[in-house]
């Protein structure tokens, strides 16, 4: 069986570690999917994948995003609605703890 949490539980450990409100928000463009937890000031328009710097995204400008957006899941970190645990999930750019993930298990829906 593979280990995998809601987006609920991981919307409240993402809350939990960086001790703010956080918004689940779900972007797409021609080539894949995104789910990504956000804080509720930013304003994100459009992303794109490059290979040296992975997802940039943009505002509503075109501009630039500079913040560090506090969790990215891909189509592939998904599987039937859930974050899949065995992916490379991070928060604040640092991988799951073991604490992170017994979080996650104990309190998935």
């Amino acid at each position: 069986m593979v280990e995998s949490a809601s987006i609920s539980t991981l919307k409240a450990l993402v809350e939990k570690k960086t001790k703010k409100k956080i918004l689940v928000k779900i972007m797409w463009n021609d080539n894949e999917k995104l789910t990504l937890f956000i804080t509720p000031n930013m304003k994100i328009n459009s992303f794109i994948y490059d290979e040296k710097e992975s997802y940039l995204f943009y505002d509503l400008e075109g501009k630039p995003i500079k913040w560090v957006i506090p969790c990215v899941l891909s189509e592939n970190m998904l599987m039937d609605g859930k974050a899949l645990l065995k992916e490379d999930i991070q928060i604040n750019g640092q991988s799951l703890s073991k604490d992170d993930k017994k979080f996650l298990m104990e309190h998935s829906d």
